[in-house]
Parts: C-alpha cells; structure tokens; sequence
C-alpha cells in the first residue's frame, strides 16, 4: 500500500518533469551555501593566519537570453565567524551585488540538467566587532553542478566549485587586505517563468 501511494503521488511529477530552459525565460530563485577557509592576512604590523566558516545566503533574478543561456543580477548576504591565529575572533556581515552568467549543457527536455554558473558580486565589508571596521567586498564564484525538476517551472541546484574573496579594511587604523580562496558548495531552488 505504502509503495502505491508513493507511486500515485510520483507519477505526476514524472509526466511534466521538464524545465523551461528556453529563450525569454526568467530564473528567479536562490541560495544558500557554505565556505569553509584558511584566511591569510597581512598589514603593516605583520601577517596573520585565521580558520573561518562563512555562511552566504543570495538570490538570482535573470532572463534566458538564448535556450540555455542565462544572466542576471544576483545580490548576495554573507556572514562568517572565526579565530585567528593573532588571538580574538571576528563577526562580520557584507553585502555585495553583481551579474552572473549560467548554462545548461543538457537537453532542455531533460528532468535533470548540468550547468556551470559564474559570478562576480562587489559590495561593502562591516565589522560589528570592537573596530567597527568599514571596506571593500569582492567575490568571484565559478560554480558547476545539477539542477533536478520538480515540474516545468521548479527545479533544485546542488553546486560545488571555486570562489575567491577579497576584503579589504579602509577606515581601521591599519589598512588590511584579505584574500580567501577555497571549496564552496551551494543548495538552492529556481524558479523557471515562462512570459
């Protein structure tokens, strides 16, 4: 009984499991993903090295300019915590904004498809520990993954790829830059609109 059920509540999703891929499609959805690296800092009183887990949610809002191509904007909300190895640990937000561009290899009739996703995103650094440091956010992100339909319209993306960030600290007593490299995986939904 228990298998007829599942069957019963699969088969619909079965018949129309496709996403709209196409040109003149919107892709609207998001994110979230996780990043875990090794920060190396330097300033003018030295070079430090820190451990940080960062927390990335963001949204993407673009348009199929061909079948399978697509771009837009995607606004991005980051937070990490961490320790160092100069002692202390630090609570930061940043908000950044930029494009992306993404492509689907498979068929647009395919239940799943692969696709890789670039992006570049700048914004604004702020510290809220002792500091109140202020400065500059940059991301570039070359993601590859799969998306799997839930119907024509929704679809769920795992992706795993590269990002590097630099931060840097403007308004501190010190001027820092700091460049983070590493593994970043990302979970989201999109949703396919047709005009």
């Amino acid at each position: 009984m228990k298998i007829f059920l599942l069957l019963l509540i699969l088969s619909p999703l079965s018949i129309i499991t496709y996403g709209q891929l196409t040109k003149n499609t919107w892709l609207i959805g998001g994110a979230g993903s996780s990043y875990t690296y090794t920060d190396d800092l330097s300033n003018q009183s030295g070079s430090y090295t820190a451990k940080y887990t960062s927390v990335d949610i963001s949204a993407s809002v673009g348009y199929f300019f061909f079948d399978k191509f697509s771009g837009g904007l995607r606004p991005t909300i980051s937070t990490y915590k961490g320790e160092s190895s100069a002692g202390g640990s630090q609570n930061n937000l940043k908000f950044a904004i930029g494009p992306f561009l993404r492509y689907f290899f498979l068929s647009t009739e395919k239940k799943f498809n692969l696709l890789t996703d670039v992006s570049y995103q700048f914004g604004v650094n702020k510290n809220y520990g002792t500091f109140g440091d202020k400065g500059k956010y940059n991301i570039f992100s070359l993601m590859a993954g799969t998306e799997v339909f839930f119907n024509s319209s929704v679809g769920m993306e795992i992706l795993v790829g590269y990002s590097n960030k630099l931060i840097t600290v403007d308004n501190g007593s010190i001027p820092m830059r700091s460049n983070k490299t590493g593994l970043q995986t990302s979970i989201g939904f999109q949703f396919h609109l047709a005009n």
